[in-house]
């Protein structure tokens, strides 16, 4: 029995762990107790007023001569020069701030392979998000070479996007000794021009990598159709870089009228198929001159008027780009599209030729002008008197070619307007009431006799209907032909319109307890019955005769 208390006891003892946890340390009764005994505190000065930064000890960190020097290196320029005829200033390029080695590899692969030739192959599909001459098969690499030798050629075959990101890395990381930095750029822009519609993703890529070559290798900006420069460079952070200053080109002003103000003309309710040639024409032309007159004014370089401010950039960010090529580069320059001063003088250029624009095609309404100053206003107004097209009468409408041949029965017919012809219906008009009242003059008199005498009521004769008299037909005074008697008591006005009377204008329209605006329409209403055109229009608050019309005013007799 006591045997199996013993083993009992052992089996108990198996679950104790008490004897592998670690014994707890019972602290000593002085270790608890709160010291309340005053103890004297050394801190480090405090920074006073006053006191440089200098006079505050620093904790001194050892730097090796290696990262000194490459530290110096980083803060002077590698190299730094001036552009011609460039709204850029000064360009300074600084060595990369420390060197890596994951894309050496790609970069002696890309010297060793820049002379291969390729062969005729069938076409091989390839897709990478950042490609490299490690990751194609046989049959990519042979499609490549081929693909390669052909663009070098002219000719562009197809070539999915990857390819063309590896042919960039590749114009990227050569140095001058394998690649003459002119070529480069030359087949950076070609690709670019010839494979962006296929490949919109490669105006966001390139825009940027094709100014840093540039600017890496100090060459001029690439020439530019003026009609891609909107969908080129809408997105670019250095457009200045690709517009020319030079007098003897128009990418300046092209850029001024893309880039350079902040009214869109092109979204006007006025601007359509009709008149977009006029609206390029005449509001590009506007620019020009308004560029001219700002030259003169404050120098070629528009410093006056944009200031002076300075970009710095990483290049070729987001490339495959071995550190020997990467560069830091800090671009001054002219800027024409962040400068305020300068896009309130080029948007009320745009609003002043539209609004000459707008009144040589009857169109009343107008755009708000308020930074131009009088000489600019006298130079543009020069301009437009040569460059806005010849006003035309407005064409009568006419039937839809797609009505059909039985609609056109129900037409009425086109018949001039004749004052003449209209008294003469007028006159037979009155005589078919007068011959209607006859007829109904003898049931007047059999209803006066039905009326009985027995109510008592007293017969009352009911008079008869008389025949009213015929208005005649104003007769036209000496001098006077049917537009002038179609006007009527307006013609004052009209003459007070020749002579641009605004006052006058203002006291007869008051005579009459109307409104001039008023009485404009009224003349309109009757010109457009004679001429199919308005013969009014505003400006600056007077209404004055439109004047292509002063002749057939004079022939009929409202201008004496």
């Amino acid at each position: 029995m006591e045997n199996n208390r013993q083993n009992q006891t052992k089996q108990d003892d198996f679950w104790d762990l008490s004897d592998l946890v670690p014994k707890r340390k019972i602290p000593s009764p002085k270790a608890t107790e709160a010291s309340v005994e005053a103890v004297e505190l050394r801190l480090p000065p405090r920074f006073q007023a006053g006191q440089t930064v200098s006079d505050v000890p620093l904790t001194e960190r050892f730097v090796s001569p290696d990262a000194e020097r490459s530290l110096r290196d980083a803060q002077k320029p590698e190299k730094s020069y001036r552009p011609k005829g460039s709204l850029v200033r000064e360009v300074r390029i600084y060595r990369w701030k420390s060197a890596y080695t994951y894309y050496e590899q790609f970069r002696r692969h890309a010297e060793h392979l820049v002379g291969r030739e390729g062969r005729k192959c069938p076409e091989a599909d390839f897709f990478s998000y950042m490609p490299q001459y490690t990751q194609l098969s046989k049959s990519q690499m042979d499609y490549y070479f081929w693909w390669r030798t052909n663009f070098r050629q002219g000719k562009c075959l197809p070539a999915a996007y990857s390819y063309l990101l590896l042919y960039l890395y590749e114009l990227i990381n050569l140095s001058e000794a394998y690649q003459d930095p002119a070529s480069g750029q030359e087949s950076m822009l070609r690709l670019w021009l010839s494979y962006r519609e296929q490949h919109p993703r490669l105006d966001a890529l390139l825009r940027e990598w094709l100014c840093d070559y540039s600017l890496l290798h100090a060459l001029p900006p690439p020439r530019l159709d003026p009609g891609q420069y909107r969908t080129l460079l809408s997105g670019c952070r250095l457009k200045e870089f690709y517009v020319s200053a030079a007098d003897d080109t128009d990418a300046l002003g092209v850029a001024m009228l893309l880039f350079c103000n902040n009214y869109d003309y092109t979204k006007s309710k006025f601007y359509n198929e009709e008149s977009k040639a006029d609206y390029d024409r005449v509001l590009g032309g506007a620019i020009r001159v308004a560029l001219r007159f700002l030259r003169q004014e404050s120098g070629n370089g528009l410093t006056d008027t944009s200031g002076m401010s300075t970009l710095s950039r990483d290049t070729f960010s987001g490339a495959v780009c071995s550190w020997r090529q990467k560069r830091r580069i800090e671009v001054d320059y002219t800027s024409f599209s962040h400068t305020h001063e300068l896009r309130y003088i080029m948007t009320d250029v745009l609003k002043y030729a539209e609004n000459a624009l707008r009144a040589n095609r009857l169109i009343k309404s107008r755009l708000s002008i308020y930074a131009l100053s009088v000489p600019l206003r006298h130079c543009l107004d020069a301009y437009l008197a040569t460059a806005l097209p010849p006003r035309r009468r407005a064409a009568a409408p006419s039937l839809p070619a797609s009505v059909p041949d039985y609609e056109k029965r129900y037409d009425l017919p086109a018949v001039g307007v004749s004052m003449e012809r209209a008294a003469r219906i007028e006159a037979e008009s009155w005589q078919t009431t007068k011959r209607l009242v006859e007829a109904f003059a003898g049931d007047a008199e059999d209803a006066r006799e039905r009326i009985s005498p027995a109510t008592g009521a007293k017969n009352e004769e009911i008079s008869t209907p008389t025949t009213p008299t015929l208005p005649a037909v104003p007769a036209a005074a000496p001098g006077e032909l049917p537009f002038a008697r179609a006007l009527g008591d307006l013609l004052p006005f009209l003459r007070l319109a020749l002579k641009k009377d605004k006052a006058g204008e203002r006291q007869f329209a008051l005579s009459r307890g109307e409104l001039p605006d008023a009485i404009a329409d009224k003349i309109n209403t009757v010109s457009m019955d004679y001429l199919g055109d308005i013969l009014l229009e505003e400006e600056d608050g007077t209404y004055t005769v439109i004047p292509d019309y002063l002749d057939f005013l004079t022939e009929q007799g409202v201008i004496q």
